[in-house]
């Protein structure tokens, strides 16, 4: 398994959001936010969606920046876009056992820095821990019927930077978001280039979701499980 060397940017999360805005997809859904909360420039809204020209753009100055106020959903559209996954708790955890200490944490800069950690190169991992938190591809067990979460690690710049905050169990449901988590890819053998999705794809599949909601007796729990596997199957074999 290897690690993408930097967290996912704002640059790269307006493009996929605005395939997927083209592909049929927008952003929300009947009020709801599927992929991304668009948020005000002072709470940390770097991303804003132009009618006019019916692409996402990015704040001048952020485009390398990480990418934050981003679902679990929109953090899997991601992976699936780009061939990849979302690694597991304890794949964080054991790729973080004996890291150097977060450099943006406990609001050490008020905000995250860029993706680009100084004094790296490119073969290493930048920010594996610190500036944010990331989206995990599992989560703890629930009750079937019951909302599915996912886990969340690491440490943000507004968080502990502690191993054991780094390490502590935490979870949120899979449409939350915050200022402090983001997107960190992985891949394996079974996740390369070339198992990605279009946005069309994509769009294809969770507007099918989106379509079952109405469905009768589907618990919550039920149709979070076909979400997650809407966007983490493989791409179709022709």
């Amino acid at each position: 398994m290897s690690w993408r060397n930097t967290l996912v940017t704002n640059g790269e999360m307006a493009d996929l959001l605005t395939m997927l805005h083209a592909a049929g997809m927008p952003n929300t859904q009947s009020g709801t936010n599927l992929l991304l909360c668009p948020m005000p420039h002072e709470r940390g809204g770097r991303l804003r969606f132009d009618p006019k020209h019916r692409r996402w753009q990015v704040s001048p100055g952020f485009e390398a920046h990480p990418a934050y106020w981003v679902t679990w959903v929109g953090a899997a559209a991601m992976a699936a876009w780009s061939g990849a996954r979302l690694p597991t708790r304890t794949e964080a955890l054991d790729a973080t056992l004996g890291a150097p200490p977060a450099r943006n944490c406990n609001y050490a800069t008020g905000d995250v820095s860029p993706v680009i950690e100084p004094g790296l190169g490119t073969g290493q991992v930048h920010h594996l821990v610190g500036n944010l938190q990331i989206w995990c591809g599992d989560g703890p067990a629930q009750n079937a019927h019951r909302p599915e979460q996912r886990f969340l690690f690491g440490a943000a710049w507004n968080t502990p930077g502690s191993r054991a905050a780094v390490t502590e169990e935490r979870s949120r449901y899979l449409l939350g978001s915050s200022r402090g988590v983001g997107i960190r890819l992985v891949r394996d053998s079974a996740t390369t280039q070339a198992t990605g999705l279009g946005a069309w794809e994509l769009a294809h599949r969770v507007n099918r979701w989106i379509e079952e909601i109405g469905a009768p007796g589907r618990s919550p729990g039920e149709l979070d499980r076909s979400l997650v596997t809407a966007l983490t199957a493989g791409a179709p074999t022709s």
